[in-house]
This record gives structure tokens, sequence and C-alpha cells, in this order.
């Protein structure tokens, strides 16, 4: 029957669509061959400044949406996922802060009266800017920046990027180390051939039961 002939057709086009995971939003926005990523970073050795609290202050690229602030926590990511979005990092003394002037929200904690405090405050040299796109070849969902505190002085803070994390659609990661500072190293292909493991298995058992269904068929 032409339905049966039909089936491993219909089920191989089923796997690359769930294979894909485009989000029908992007479809017509995206760059040809480029793929959607969530990203973030995090401070490496917050614990070695016990002193000090290491603040983001998150803005976007549009002067109209509002900007906010966060305290990075250690070893938590902060996701930059907002319309082109980008962070400035901040220093400040925790002797300068008084317990009055945190905030504890669902998402975390941040500065009250955020401009009252900027006397206060030691930034760093550079913004972070989030990574929106990624090839869609490398099969990556997830991406995480790694920084570390370099020094800490009285009109300045520098810091560095150390490694960036990927990870794939199906959840397995990969640590690159960053030879250059602000050239993030791109992913290896070896993460989307783990992606394609899947997509392949079920191939093959699709054509093990449509193989099944004809021999069982020549039987009959």
């Amino acid at each position: 029957m032409k339905v049966l002939k039909d089936i491993p057709k219909i089920l191989a086009t089923v796997t690359l669509i769930n294979y894909i995971q485009l989000p029908v939003a992007w479809a017509d926005v995206l760059p040809p061959g480029e793929s959607p990523v969530n990203y973030c970073f995090k401070i490496a050795n917050l614990d070695k400044y016990p002193n000090y609290f290491l603040i983001a202050h998150v803005k976007s690229e549009n002067p109209n949406l509002p900007t906010y602030n966060r305290i990075l926590q250690s070893g938590k990511c902060l996701g930059l996922n907002g319309y082109r979005e980008y962070s400035d990092i901040y220093a400040i003394k925790k002797s300068l802060l008084k317990s009055q002037d945190i905030t504890k929200a669902k998402e975390g904690q941040y500065i009250k009266d955020w401009n009252s405090k900027k006397s206060l405050l030691v930034p760093a040299k550079n913004s972070i800017t989030s990574l929106r796109l990624l090839p869609g070849r490398y099969g990556v969902k997830e991406v995480a920046d790694v920084l570390e505190i370099v020094a800490i002085a009285p009109k300045s803070l520098d810091l560095k990027y150390k490694e960036v994390v990927y990870t794939s659609n199906l959840g397995n990661s990969e640590t690159k180390a960053y030879q250059v500072q602000d050239k993030r190293p791109l992913p290896s292909l070896i993460l989307n051939w783990f992606n394609l493991i899947i997509p392949g298995i079920s191939l093959a058992g699709i054509m093990m039961v449509y193989k099944k269904i004809q021999l069982a068929k020549k039987q009959s």
C-alpha cells in the first residue's frame, strides 16, 4: 500500500523537524544558517575577594528599555537574554553599603537607589555583551562565559575572560579556554555529532520497523 511505503519518509521528516527545533517566531528573521542561543556569564573567583560585591548593571541597546542591577553570586550565571542586552560590571566595598541598601527579589539581590551609589562604584574597563546567534551547524543552545577578577584597584576593576562553556541541544557540554581576550573560541563540531546520534538511531529504528512490515506482508 502507498501509505506503508510513505511511512519511512513521513517519520524521517518528523524526526528532522524535531531535531532542528527552530522556534516559529525566529523562522523569518534569523540570518540563513544561524540559530538563537541563550547566553549567561559568571565570575569564577568571587570568593577570593570577600570584602567586595561585584554588581552587573544590565542595559539594552534600546535606550527606551529600563536598566537594572544584580549582585553577582559565586557560581551562578547571570543571563543576558533580553533585547540586545549588555552589562557593565562594578565592584563596591561591602563596608560602604548598609543592609537596607540591598534588596532581595526572586531574580536575585540588587542595590536600591542605584544612582545615589555611583560615586562609590569601581568600574570595569569593558562591558559584557550577550551572544545571541551561532551557526546552526554547531548544535549549541546555551553559551556561558566564565570570567576572573585580575585585580581591584581604587579606581578600576580588571576582569579577564577565562573560558566559555557550550551546551548542545541534547545537554552535552564543551569547555573552551580563551586564548585571546574578547575573542570567544568557537565550539567544535563534535557537539553536533552527539546531536546527530539520536536522530540517526531513530531513523535506523524506523527502517527496521518498515522492513518488518514489508516482510510480514510478503509472508501473508
